[in-house]
């Protein structure tokens, strides 16, 4: 598997998370999650789920 098809991968399994089109993106570490608690219609996606993102190794 080449690279760009690792990427379809990993949109694909994003996307397939919800059908809304995100105007931004929030990364947060395990220290910031509570801020995600105060977004409505929060989308949350553990990378370990997403095909092909490296580990946290933090």
């Amino acid at each position: 598997m080449n690279l760009i098809e690792k990427i379809e991968e990993a949109v694909s399994h994003i996307r397939s998370k919800s059908n809304v089109q995100p105007q931004i993106g929030m990364i947060l570490g395990s220290g910031l999650g509570a801020i995600a608690d105060t977004i409505e219609n929060a989308v949350r996606i553990d990378y370990a789920e997403i095909p092909h993102f490296p580990t946290s190794t933090v």
